[in-house]
């Protein structure tokens, strides 16, 4: 015996246009994002016949030709230079720090850097260039 009445309703949900707006935001999120551009700054080295590939150091100091300054990459002024790095070379007093000078840079300028260096406890300076 079969009763009238209501008919079952199928229904199914279609995630096909979900799918087509998932995309869409994802390449208005993509197209409308900035990236940030790590500061750093320019640096020619300077040439040497001499000089001897050493491994890479966990402190490096780069030294512009206008006197700008980077530790490890981040800006940082000269007179708090020492302050820097003292924490950095608390464990190893002997650890390598590597100094990327401009070759147009002054080279009084690049002495006080140096000072600085030897001031916070740094016994191993390593000047960085290219080898010819």
């Amino acid at each position: 015996m079969e009763f009238e009445g209501r008919a079952r309703i199928h229904s199914h949900l279609d995630i096909a246009p979900l799918i087509d707006i998932v995309f869409l935001l994802l390449v208005f999120f993509m197209l409308t994002s900035t990236f940030l551009v790590p500061e750093a700054i320019e640096l020619e080295l300077p040439e040497s016949t001499s000089a001897t590939i050493t491994e890479i150091t966990p402190i490096t100091v780069a030294l512009n030709a206008t006197g700008d300054l980077t530790l490890n990459g981040e800006v940082i002024q000269l007179d708090k230079l020492r302050e820097a790095i003292e924490p950095l070379i608390a464990e190893n007093i002997d650890v390598a720090i590597t100094l990327k000078s401009d070759a147009r840079s002054e080279v009084q300028q690049l002495l006080k850097v140096m000072d600085e260096i030897r001031a916070a406890g740094g016994r191993n300076i390593a000047l960085a260039t290219i080898q010819r």
